[in-house]
């Protein structure tokens, strides 16, 4: 058992209730320990905070490792936009050590420093670098046969790759590996490693958002596939509700609409959860799953 430091951020714990929940239960099982913290705050965001205030960002975000740091414990998240800002600001704070002093200088003020001596892991890199996929698949109590699933990796955990290297950012393959170590059909498709439109939609750029996330979906039509499936809240959240506010603008997405498995969902369904158990009725694209699989 590999315990980890569990950071939740913020949309999983406000917005999908049900993934934060599936993992405190579900990935126990295979081999991963959560340890919480209440101390934690956002991560913070790496899209808008960032460009408002880089060195504001830099600094919460160092808090929140020097916390794991005191611990002892490496982080794990299910979140693309936290593992991203807190990978970048380990990686930039123990590489500029300039940099890294002025940002403890902070720190001080709450009796906390930055040593830069903790990984940060999203749950798909644990996966892959500490579990394997070949021991996953050993583990999966309810192979997902006949399910046809398209995943989509989502921008924030692939790149910078330099840092990350995570996956192939151009194409991205380890979500497909995983999908398939479940049992299921991994579909693939030619938007697979285009963005879901969130950080357009965060801009205030509602068309563009509206006009990513229908070119994805429809080609995710038209490969055939049952499910989307993502490790990203935020990509989750566009996938879900901003498939309804799309559908609105193409009628195309309502006649076909493709539902949205979280990762954990996924693999709380290849551990022998049911679709009442991994809190399928709190999505709000669905479609009855007698007819899916």
């Amino acid at each position: 058992m590999i315990s980890y430091l569990f950071f939740k951020g913020c949309t999983i714990p406000a917005s999908l209730p049900n993934v934060e929940k599936l993992a405190l239960e579900v990935l126990p099982e295979i081999g991963i320990n959560l340890v919480e913290s209440d101390e934690f705050t956002c991560c913070p965001d790496p899209i808008r905070l960032q460009g408002t205030n880089q060195f504001f960002w830099l600094s919460v975000a160092a808090r929140n490792i020097a916390i794991a740091e005191e611990k002892k414990l490496d982080i794990m998240t299910l979140c693309n936009g936290c593992e991203n800002t807190l990978a970048i600001v380990n990686y930039r704070l123990k590489n500029n050590f300039e940099l890294k002093n002025k940002v403890n200088e902070v720190l001080k003020e709450i009796n906390l420093e930055f040593k830069g001596n903790i990984k940060i892991r999203h749950f798909l890199q644990v996966l892959k670098e500490d579990i394997g996929l070949d021991n996953l698949k050993k583990m999966v109590r309810t192979p997902l046969d006949g399910f046809k699933v398209a995943g989509h990796p989502g921008c924030h955990l692939l790149m910078p790759h330099e840092i990350l290297k995570f996956d192939n950012p151009v194409d991205p393959e380890f979500y497909d590996q995983f999908i398939a170590a479940l049992g299921a059909t991994s579909i693939d498709y030619l938007t697979k490693a285009d963005c879901c439109g969130v950080s357009l939609s965060l801009a205030g750029e509602k068309e563009a958002s509206n006009n990513c996330i229908q070119n994805k979906l429809i080609d995710i039509q038209l490969s055939g596939a049952q499910f989307v499936s993502t490790a990203c809240p935020a990509c989750f959240n566009q996938f879900d509700f901003g498939q309804l506010i799309a559908s609105q603008d193409f009628p195309q997405l309502q006649e076909k609409p493709i539902p949205v498995l979280y990762a954990i969902e996924l693999l709380a369904l290849a551990m022998g959860r049911s679709f009442e158990e991994i809190g399928y009725n709190l999505h709000r694209v669905k479609a009855p799953v007698k007819e899916m699989v």
